[in-house]
């Protein structure tokens, strides 16, 4: 039986100053949710009615305070669910990859899911076993390699988003709370890099059934669908947003 909430539900979304947290962001808020922001900059500029809280998600502290602002907004009210988009796409071939290189992918993109993730979590396991739903950003290059734009970092740290996910739908699911992940697969977004060359171009499409680029809205969408109580028996679940570029 799904749970009875009343008023509008709570959303956080973090990297909600562009790209698909924009749009998550965006939609959530024409349907009627109440959202909150968590980002380091707005690249796209604001939603209306959506605050945006400063947040660097690889540092402990930093999003321990933006969760306390939040906090603040909501009067202590507890999120119903994170949809966290915040993350990084650089690519460099595995021999060019200094170690630096690969912490400042793996650290924002799966320690921060983890520590975003953990904050979320402390509060819906607060909110009297009402749960929630927690939703994180993977990518299709968590499961296929890419010899055009090579980044070992950016997959394993997908892969590593992916198997979190997994373990937070095991370790939470006695709380009431869900965890999946979304896959994008080539979006349209600032961080696409692949249009600026069109040779390359084309032969990214010419891999991609659908035929063009998704939409950061379309990748939305399926964000809120696994916030929302429309899932309420999915958990421990990627769906990937692709084009049906993972079965080609």
């Amino acid at each position: 039986m799904n749970r009875v909430v009343s008023g509008p539900r709570r959303l956080v979304v973090t990297g909600a100053g562009s790209g698909i947290g924009r749009a998550t962001a965006a939609l959530a808020t024409a349907r009627g949710w109440t959202v909150a922001g968590l980002d380091l900059a707005e690249a796209e500029g604001p939603v209306p009615s959506v605050p945006l809280v400063p947040c660097d998600i690889t540092d402990e502290d930093s999003v321990r305070e933006a969760f306390r602002q939040v906090d603040s907004l909501w009067d202590g009210q507890a999120p119903h669910a994170l949809v966290h988009c915040a993350g990084v796409y650089r690519f460099k071939p595995a021999t060019l990859t200094s170690a630096a290189d690969w912490d400042a992918v793996v650290n924002l993109n799966a320690r921060g899911s983890l520590l975003v993730a953990a904050a979320a979590a402390e509060r819906m396991t607060a909110s009297s076993g009402e749960g929630g739903s927690v939703v994180l950003l993977s990518s299709i290059a968590a499961s296929r390699g890419d010899a055009g734009e090579p980044s070992a970092a950016y997959s394993a740290s997908k892969g590593a988003v992916e198997a979190l996910t997994r373990q937070l739908a095991v370790e939470w699911g006695p709380y009431k709370i869900r965890c999946n992940a979304v896959a994008p697969g080539v979006i349209d977004t600032p961080m696409t890099t692949v249009s600026h060359n069109p040779e390359a171009f084309e032969q990214v499409l010419r891999r991609i059934p659908a035929g063009r680029l998704g939409t950061a809205e379309e990748v939305a969408r399926v964000c809120l669908f696994l916030a929302s109580e429309e899932s309420a028996y999915v958990s421990g679940t990627v769906i990937a947003v692709d084009g049906g570029q993972g079965a080609s």
